[in-house]
């Protein structure tokens, strides 16, 4: 079993894309583009590949003009080594999950890799040695960093045990008995995040940009175009970061354009205690009002 020094078995390290199902393959790009402010490297009239930074795509879109909505089917992370990714598959195998093959358009972008379907049926892919890109993209107004998906599940306790005790991800912060925020091996205060909820969807992907001028200008043209905010300022208790989200459900889950979130210390990292926080939204968002101040959000 591959461990840290202290006898922990190493979880995923960082998330890498979401495949992303649409109606509409080429006003999704379009959307992608202009308010994300991705990058477009490869595509046909099935399937887009975007990027944020130097590694080869952060969104995969699929066409399937049958569906009134998106739906994602799928989130990629990658692993540090091949030690690690067989220590995960052997974890995997033993708590009863079956392997199943990459996707065939992922099978040539890196070293090795497989995938596994958490308790909703979400393909979780995971891999070594994400192919990259020598440049980032000559971009202004673009994310960093794709930093975490936001999963929300009717079989949450099995599905925190899946990537908890299973995948290995660490618990950050717990909000009541209703959400837990997880991270992984690049010490983002979350690599992931999970809601209990009535019914499972991905509810939104967060990309970290410049800076929080870049947040700004981000909303702007979102109010421009008059695209949808789901949720406007808000300033996140848990990992500190400062954010707003658009939403069009044609194009995806929500996404979140942030600025500032907290990346743990090595040290923090291996000695961090959850703190286990009211279920209160100020401990969503600490420029909320008050205990009943809920419907903004």
């Amino acid at each position: 079993m591959s461990t840290h020094a202290a006898g922990r078995p190493r979880a995923p390290y960082g998330m890498e894309y979401a495949r992303i199902v649409v109606p509409d393959l080429a006003a999704t790009r379009e959307f992608l583009q202009y308010h994300v402010g991705l990058q477009l490297e490869q595509h046909d009239d099935e399937y887009a590949f975007l990027r944020a930074d130097i590694e080869h795509h952060c969104i995969e879109l699929i066409s399937d003009p049958s569906l009134t909505e998106s739906r994602t089917e799928a989130v990629g992370f990658s692993v540090e080594s091949d030690a690690v990714l067989d220590d995960l598959r052997e974890r995997i195998t033993a708590a009863g999950h079956e392997i199943i093959p990459l996707h065939d358009r992922m099978k040539g972008l890196c070293a090795r890799g497989f995938g596994v379907r958490d308790p909703n049926g979400l393909i979780v892919e995971l891999f070594t040695e994400f192919v990259e890109y020598a440049e980032p993209p000559l971009i202004e107004l673009r994310p960093l960093d794709l930093v975490h998906p936001f999963l929300a599940t009717n079989k949450y306790d099995e599905t925190v045990e899946f990537y908890t005790r299973v995948l290995g991800f660490l618990p950050s912060d717990y909000v009541g008995d209703v959400t837990v925020f997880l991270r992984g091996e690049d010490r983002y205060h979350h690599s992931l995040a999970l809601q209990r909820n009535d019914e499972h969807y991905v509810a939104h992907l967060c990309f970290m940009m410049k800076s929080f001028d870049h947040v700004m200008r981000g909303r702007a043209r979102a109010l421009y175009k008059q695209v949808p905010i789901a949720s406007d300022m808000v300033n996140h208790s848990a990992s500190t970061s400062i954010a707003f989200y658009l939403y069009d459900p044609k194009h995806g889950p929500r996404y979140e354009l942030c600025d500032g979130h907290r990346v743990f210390t090595p040290e923090e990292h291996e000695t961090h205690r959850p703190r286990r926080m009211a279920l209160d939204p100020r401990n969503i968002d600490v420029w909320r009002a008050a205990a009943d101040d809920w419907g903004r959000f």
